[in-house]
């Protein structure tokens, strides 16, 4: 692979750190680029267009700086816009889904916790629906989301038992990046075996940098769409002053609380 490979990754806030780090694990001689859309955060409860647009204004950002790939480490917004996404540009842009597929294998009564928009998706309903014989119960968590955001960017824990709802499972699918920060929670609170995509997303994008094909994609820019940059956008996400922390640079806005909650949770540990 490549090793000067620019890998961007997305997500409405904090969740997105959990696949950045997956990244990172399994590739960590690329050089990642993280945007958080944190002040708009969560995306579980925002109508389809507007996370479409939110989602644009960064791809857009990643374009100009000459990404070759774009992770969603956002399970809303690839459940909502990543296919358009797909249509609209050159690169590669690699989704974060729940991981259906492999709990479907060992278990018939997956729970799946996800945002409301994830939870309504046809991306969902079609991830599903190719496991017949198996009994899913899907449970919007309108709030879950915002709650962890909150929590952990004031620098502790959330309580979500009050989130979480009962039933006849065998095991948990997250559904939402963010409710990886309090995976050891919802185990404790159901005793079932934990679920979530962030291996697979990175899986994926490394298959998809091994194929030849794409290396330089990211330079075949085309024409930047403007409506995505005006000077507001431009002030907002402050794309070209970045905080480095070794191979990965925190763009936008909240680039300090993003780098900060990396550096506490998966360098300092």
């Amino acid at each position: 692979m490549h090793r000067s490979f620019k890998v961007g990754v997305f997500d409405s806030g904090i969740g997105g750190l959990n696949v950045l780090s997956a990244c990172i694990r399994l590739a960590p001689h690329l050089n990642y680029y993280y945007i958080g859309d944190n002040k708009h955060a969560p995306y579980g409860n925002k109508s389809c267009e507007e996370i479409y647009y939110r989602v644009s204004c960064a791809v857009e950002l990643f374009k100009l700086i000459g990404i070759d790939a774009v992770v969603l480490g956002c399970n809303t917004a690839t459940a909502v816009c990543v296919q358009r996404l797909r249509e609209k540009y050159a690169f590669p842009i690699i989704g974060t889904e729940p991981a259906v597929a492999p709990a479907a294998r060992s278990y018939r009564r997956p729970l799946v916790i996800c945002t409301p928009r994830t939870a309504e998706s046809a991306r969902l309903k079609e991830l599903i629906a190719r496991f017949p014989n198996v009994s899913f119960t899907v449970a919007p968590m309108p709030k879950l989301a915002g709650e962890i955001e909150r929590s952990l960017t004031c620098g502790k824990l959330p309580t979500i038992a009050d989130h979480l709802p009962r039933g006849d499972y065998d095991c948990v699918i997250l559904g939402c990046t963010h409710y990886a920060f309090v995976r050891s929670q919802i185990e404790r609170f159901y005793r079932l075996p934990v679920f979530d995509g962030a291996e697979g997303t990175a899986k994926r994008l490394i298959s998809l940098l091994d194929n030849k094909n794409i290396e330089c994609k990211g330079r075949i820019l085309g024409t930047i769409d403007h409506r995505y940059l005006d000077c507001k956008n431009k002030q907002k996400f402050a794309f070209l002053k970045g905080i480095c922390l070794n191979n990965v640079t925190f763009l936008g806005e909240s680039r300090d609380i993003n780098e900060k909650i990396y550096k506490q949770m998966f360098v300092l540990q």
